[in-house]
């Protein structure tokens, strides 16, 4: 938006602008308003018809007031500011905006320099989402609002819309909303007492609503799952039903032992559900995310299964039923990302049979992204597992390397080799290594239709053990994903939110 008539942003020259100009050069000689600073976000700049300063530093501007620092700037028809500490007050036709978005409001209390503060009747879009709310609170990375509607849909009425009591808005755009009712298309579908969800940016995120599915040998099947934050951890849970077989329900206690100002979830890890996944690792997980700002996390988590499914050797259907007590941590290590777990329990597989004590260790680390000239990159993935049960141990440690190429800026291809190896015995069918030896192929299309294939190909039986396909409809924000595993042999439709 351009402020000034001249289309620079500063002190203009029009008469009315003239007390404003001189108030900026009265204040030359003041440190916080003159002294050439070491890069341009630590400027100000003031307009105003009539301006009022005390010292250096306090200032009261009326009329088609507004304030800029860096790129983060206030409009308004009357600001208090404090140029030392950051702090504004604005009142009447608020605008607030920086490079996230901007947010109209009727009074406003910020802090332009740490993005801490509060709005009052607030409209606007951020990060592509598009938000109403009667107050908005700022910690500087979390938005917590109250009587929030939100969506990501630009047309009137919305084809999606989010209601919620209170709501968070997170840097990685993850919504955590109570007493939520969702609508679209004008019909209110569902109303649940809490919801957290990531939003995608220009891609899928994470279901809204419950997936539904068709299994050739488990029939339709319905999927929901959710976190829910408490004080003192985290508690998810997981329902999955299908028609030919019993219902699979888990539920995970987990204790976030990480710092406060990483906000995302802490999730338990699972081989599809990991920090760093590699390109050739799967296409269906959102991944365990470590933010650049709090890459180190780790964990506590009791685990109660029931039917649990577990694919075997010959693809038949195990079933889990029993509980785990475990650790877990990602951390940063040479470039790349450690994980480690460790865990014990009393577990019963079904149709085996077999019911016995264990005790786990896992680790696992992915290098980083090595770039080869403008195209190529590559990357190497390490993982190792070993067990230990009454009078029997299992140990298994596989080596996996990416090559990618990025074709432009829709085309995405990627091939790379798994070797593995084992030793000792399980009297559990679901801990065994499936394949020593793995060739995979990906190919990812980001057009106006989105394919993602991912092919693993059984060196020792030579033939394919796994395709994983997902095609996402084009959408306008409302965003349609068709997944299908052949392992699995299962179909998955999810709808998610897009940003844009």
């Amino acid at each position: 938006m351009d402020p000034s008539p001249g289309g620079q942003f500063g002190i203009a020259c029009p008469p009315r602008w003239l007390i404003a100009l001189a108030l900026v050069v009265a204040l030359g000689c003041g440190r916080a308003w003159s002294a050439p600073p070491p890069t341009d976000q630590e400027t100000w700049r003031l307009l105003a018809r009539r301006v009022e300063s005390r010292g250096f530093t306090y200032f009261v501007a009326e009329g088609d007031a507004e304030v800029q620092w860096g790129n983060r700037r206030v409009r308004a028809q009357r600001i208090e500011g404090d140029t030392e500490t950051g702090w504004i007050t604005a009142t009447g036709d608020v605008l607030f905006e920086d490079e996230r978005g901007r947010l109209y409001a009727s009074q406003t209390r910020v802090n332009l320099k740490t993005r801490e503060g509060d709005l009052a009747d607030v409209r606007g879009t951020i990060e592509g989402i598009i938000i109403t709310a009667d107050t908005l609170h700022s910690d500087g990375s979390t938005l917590d609002m109250h009587n929030v509607t939100l969506t990501t849909c630009e047309r009137n009425p919305p084809d999606f819309l989010l209601s919620a009591r209170s709501l968070s808005l997170s840097s990685a755009l993850r919504i955590r909303a109570r007493h939520v009712s969702l609508s679209a298309w004008g019909n209110r579908l569902i109303s649940v007492p809490y919801l957290s969800r990531r939003i995608g940016r220009r891609e899928p995120g994470e279901p809204l609503i419950p997936q539904i599915g068709y299994s050739r040998r488990r029939g339709l099947m319905v999927y929901y799952g959710d976190l829910l934050p408490q004080q003192w951890a985290q508690v998810r849970y997981s329902l999955r039903v299908f028609t030919r077989h019993d219902p699979e329900i888990r539920l995970d206690l987990l204790r976030r032992l990480d710092g406060d100002s990483d906000a995302e979830p802490l999730r338990h890890l699972e081989p599809t559900e990991r920090p760093g996944v590699s390109f050739l690792e799967t296409i269906t997980a959102h991944g365990w995310l470590a933010t650049e700002e709090s890459r180190s996390k780790q964990g506590a988590f009791l685990s109660l299964r029931a039917n649990s499914p577990v694919e075997n050797l010959e693809r038949t259907d195990l079933y889990l039923r029993g509980v785990e007590l475990g650790y877990q941590t990602a951390q940063p290590l040479a470039g790349g990302t450690l994980e480690t777990e460790w865990k014990a329990g009393r577990l019963r597989e079904s149709p085996t049979l077999v019911t016995a004590n264990r005790a786990v260790a896992l680790v696992r680390w992915q290098s980083p992204t090595l770039t080869i000239g403008n195209r190529l990159a590559t990357d190497l993935t390490l993982d190792a597992r070993a067990g230990v049960y009454p009078e029997e141990a299992y140990s298994w440690a596989r080596a996996q390397w990416g090559l990618y190429w990025q074709a432009n800026t829709a085309v995405q291809m990627g091939a790379g080799v798994a070797l593995a190896t084992t030793r000792g015995s399980s009297p559990f069918v679901f801990d065994q290594l499936e394949t020593r030896r793995e060739a995979r192929f990906r190919l990812r299309l980001t057009g106006h239709w989105g394919v993602d294939v991912l092919g693993k190909w059984d060196m020792e039986q030579r033939r394919w053990r796994d395709w994983q396909v997902a095609i996402t409809l084009p959408a306008h924000c409302v965003q349609p994903q068709i997944l299908w595993s052949s392992q699995q042999r299962q179909l998955q439709i999810q709808l998610s939110l897009v940003s844009r």
